[in-house]
């Protein structure tokens, strides 16, 4: 059984319905408990939610009791910001964030959890002085407190791998994208409800980006593999504008507006993802941004019809 937190967040909704449809059996930990109707895939035998906070030891011993594994992808932020997420309490977010990691990932081991998957961030990286590529081999430099947690993480993941010989994984994202529930957190949303309504876009922007189910597949490839064991492994697919974003969409709902206008300076560095890649993992690419985007598209125009 495979053991995910934060499943009913952002990313967490990707790899829970990813798992669940590949045949596993899954065991999902949220804060907000059990939403009904969020993995319609999930049957009783297969998957189940513990409801609360992993700070507490109760709830995490509780959670990680007879798995085979756990994808730790909670992350407790002010609502709409990861980098900033801390607000301005910062003892809080540390001791919510980092110390809670650190005790789940101890709980995980003394109950004999076989593998951990730690989800991280390119925010470990100093991404606002470099060019290029980032790799996996480089030295972390955070700028933000976002980026130290996930590092600090990571130098743990490590110890683990190295010090008690654990499948202990950290898997770093770039953004993500794809469709979850409820529809309007879902990336772009904004700009697909600018394009049904036929009204301009003006925000620009370019940013790397991966699409969920290409992460649930990076989750499943490194759970699998034991040179994985105590890796920071970089998990990125291609470069994504507002501006490609929205001429796509237009072209799917025969929209016709005035597009974003192109990002201005250099383009962000790129993750250089040799591990996965080594491994003969493909991402999605252009095909899957634009099936993401048609789901989008047709989701967005439902809504519209329903509630006008």
């Amino acid at each position: 059984m495979i053991g995910i937190t934060g499943a009913s967040g952002y990313v967490g909704q990707f790899i829970v319905r990813y798992f669940l449809d590949h045949g596993y059996r899954v065991r999902a930990l949220s804060r907000t408990g059990r939403k009904s109707g969020l993995f319609p895939c999930a049957t009783s035998s297969g998957f189940e939610w513990v409801a609360g906070d992993m700070a507490d030891r109760h709830i995490s011993s509780k959670f990680v009791r007879g798995l085979n594994a756990v994808v730790h992808c909670a992350y407790d932020h002010i609502p709409g910001r990861y980098r900033g997420g801390e607000g301005k309490d910062l003892s809080r977010y540390l001791e919510s964030n980092l110390n809670s990691t650190l005790g789940l990932m101890q709980e995980a081991h003394s109950a004999a959890v076989d593998k951990f998957v730690f989800i991280s961030s390119r925010a470990v990286y100093a991404t606002g002085h470099l060019r290029g590529s980032l790799y996996e081999h480089q030295a972390a430099r955070p700028e933000t407190f976002y980026g130290a947690y996930k590092s600090a993480v990571e130098a743990m993941v490590s110890a683990w791998a190295q010090q008690r010989q654990w499948h202990a994984v950290s898997l770093r994202l770039t953004g993500v994208y794809g469709v979850v529930n409820p529809l309007e957190r879902s990336k772009w949303y904004d700009i697909a409800r600018a394009v049904v309504s036929g009204k301009p876009y003006t925000k620009a922007r370019a940013a790397t980006e991966v699409h969920g189910e290409d992460v649930a597949r990076a989750v499943e490839l490194v759970l699998s593999e034991e040179d994985a064991k105590g890796q920071a492994v970089n998990c990125s697919d291609r470069l994504v504008t507002y501006r490609e974003v929205a001429e796509i969409l237009q072209s799917m709902m025969g929209k016709r507006s005035p597009l974003p206008p192109e990002a201005e300076g250099e383009p962000p560095a790129a993750m250089d993802c040799a591990y996965l890649q080594g491994k003969g993992f493909h991402f999605g690419g252009t095909e899957r941004l634009h099936h993401s985007l048609r789901l989008l598209a047709e989701a967005v125009q439902l809504e519209r019809r329903l509630y006008q």
